[in-house]
């Protein structure tokens, strides 16, 4: 070999040596600068899309939520309703957000059941969406107008059998826990009534005190305020036991009923492609904000439990209710009206 082919071979060696170096320093000062974005996050305000429109109870829990973000960030904290397809618009609207943490969105078990019963969701949650946070659980309860003649679950279930068919109950929309709460109840006491699916649970619930619909299964963060204000009156909860935001209210098993327990969770979602290190960030804050005595007490107002669960074991919980409730509608003929 020449010499002249030594230093060649030399210059090579030298110059893969100084790009692997660049490349390790480039690595890590990304790395770096990462780490930087992740502890100064959020560096902008934040939008937080709550899937349905404003004024019922994922609403108010969206604007808590966001409320205490703000307190701990120092940032404006904006609500963004995006109602359509019982919340599925407003899950596509955040999965094609931009990826950097600065937009989130409430999700829920309503996203779950409908998504199962569409021909042609928009998205789906567990393959478009990234857990941040599990934070609730709340209840169904079952409420008429407070002048009824139904004043107990079971004269309520004795209305149905006189008249088949006759009556019908209400729903904030296809695929909403209401709606499938209220086919359970139903079909666990082998009565009928017809389902009158509204775009939203406050349009829902004004016809129920109006007359117009016998009765809803709605969650408790829809109708808490007006059973406590005397406009609803509850008669049974689905569930296995009482709650605290109705200690009066019996749950379904005290009354003798089958048992139908309709439990919802709500949590926090962002764009798939958001880093890991930013959710993580995320979620620490949201665990501050429903673990706050103060921010924990408006929750419970409206009839929330506090069930807080980091992003991890809460991607699991979405992927298995995904597929729960896919199974589900399959089983059942569940259709949207």
């Amino acid at each position: 070999v020449c010499s002249s082919d030594l230093v060649s071979v030399a210059m090579v060696i030298r110059w893969f040596t100084a790009l692997a170096a660049w490349l390790m320093g480039l690595t890590a000062h990304a790395q770096a600068n990462a780490q930087t974005n992740v502890e100064a996050y959020p560096t902008r305000n934040i939008r937080l899309i709550v899937p349905f429109g404003a004024g019922g109870g994922p609403d108010a829990t969206g604007r808590q939520l966001a409320q205490g973000l703000s307190e701990r960030t120092k940032r404006n904290v904006i609500v963004d309703n995006r109602p359509g397809a019982s919340g599925l618009m407003g899950m596509a609207e955040l999965a094609r957000a931009n990826a950097d943490g600065h937009t989130i969105g409430t999700v829920s078990v309503s996203q779950a059941v409908i998504q199962a019963m569409a021909a042609n969701p928009p998205v789906n949650i567990a393959r478009d969406l990234a857990p941040v946070a599990h934070l609730f659980r709340q209840y169904t309860v079952l409420v008429v107008k407070p002048d009824s003649p139904a004043r107990s679950a079971r004269e309520l279930i004795q209305l149905l059998r006189d008249k088949p068919a006759f009556h019908s109950y209400a729903s904030g929309g296809n695929g909403t826990p209401a709606h499938l709460a209220g086919e359970l109840f139903l079909s666990a006491n082998k009565v009928q009534a017809r389902h009158i699916p509204y775009k939203g649970m406050m349009a829902a619930v004004t016809d129920i005190i109006r007359g117009d619909v016998l009765f809803a299964c709605s969650v408790t963060s829809n109708v808490a305020p007006l059973i406590q204000g005397g406009r609803l009156r509850a008669l049974g909860l689905l569930a296995p036991r009482r709650i605290n935001t109705f200690p009066d209210v019996p749950a379904f098993p005290e009354l003798g009923l089958p048992d139908v327990d309709v439990t919802s969770w709500v949590g926090m979602a962002t764009p798939m492609a958001t880093s890991p290190a930013v959710r993580q960030r995320l979620s620490g804050l949201l665990r501050d904000i429903v673990e706050d005595a103060t921010h924990a007490k408006a929750f419970g107002v409206l009839g929330l439990e506090v069930a807080y669960q980091p992003m991890e074991p809460f991607g699991g919980v979405i992927q298995t209710e995904v597929a729960r409730w896919a199974r589900f509608v399959k089983e059942t003929g569940l259709r949207i009206d």
